[in-house]
């Protein structure tokens, strides 16, 4: 440390900024750059090696993502004590988590398209990257008027729940792609009010939160 505070010295710096993003089990990408009082960057390659590695050694990153938890990222802020003669490091941060909500939509079927999945559907399922999947209630060999008219049933679900946006609990999410939705929520019931079909859909959405 004795030399790294006569370089910091030498080169007349005043502070440094450690930018980071972690997570996946891995420290991921850092930068390092130190300033002059003007504000000016100041290049120093054994800053950079010494910081590499003493930075872990008095602030805690954490790297471990779980599936919930995905990571953080953020800055730490360097400055030499002169009475202290040590370097000290203050972090800010916000760490970032997958979350999920629920929503209930309705989706206007043709009348002739309501009787066929009263008739004949148990439930439908999808979601992002996939086809919706339609299990059937009885078996039965389809025509090819109804395997169309399935097809347009699948067309319109898929349309629907491909464009429904959320409005989230937290206002401060972002949403992803992924989601999932399916037609039996509540048991093996299909709900239908009228000439519309019920869809319990799940999004996926991105949280941030201060970290420590």
């Amino acid at each position: 440390m004795e030399n790294a505070i006569k370089i910091w010295k030498k080169l007349g710096i005043v502070s440094s900024t450690l930018e980071f993003d972690c997570g996946g089990d891995s420290m991921g990408n850092t930068q390092f750059n130190f300033f002059d009082k003007d504000g000016e960057e100041v290049e120093s390659k054994e800053l950079t090696e010494y910081f590499d590695d003493a930075v872990y050694n008095h602030v805690d990153f954490y790297v471990n993502s779980d599936g919930h938890y995905q990571g953080e990222s953020g800055t730490v802020e360097i400055e030499l004590d002169e009475e202290e003669e040590s370097f000290n490091y203050s972090k800010t941060a916000q760490s970032e988590y997958s979350e999920s909500q629920t929503s209930e939509i309705e989706i206007e079927l043709s009348p002739k398209m309501i009787k066929f999945i009263k008739d004949n559907v148990l439930n439908i399922n999808g979601g992002e990257g996939n086809d919706a999947t339609v299990n059937f209630s009885r078996d039965f060999i389809m025509t090819d008027e109804q395997e169309k008219l399935l097809e347009k049933i699948k067309e319109k679900i898929e349309k629907q729940t491909s464009e429904f946006t959320p409005e989230l609990d937290n206002e401060d999410g972002e949403i992803d792609d992924w989601f999932t939705f399916t037609t039996n929520a509540e048991g093996n019931v299909l709900t239908i009010k009228g000439n519309s079909l019920k869809i319990s859909i799940t999004n996926s959405y991105t949280e941030y939160r201060d970290s420590d």
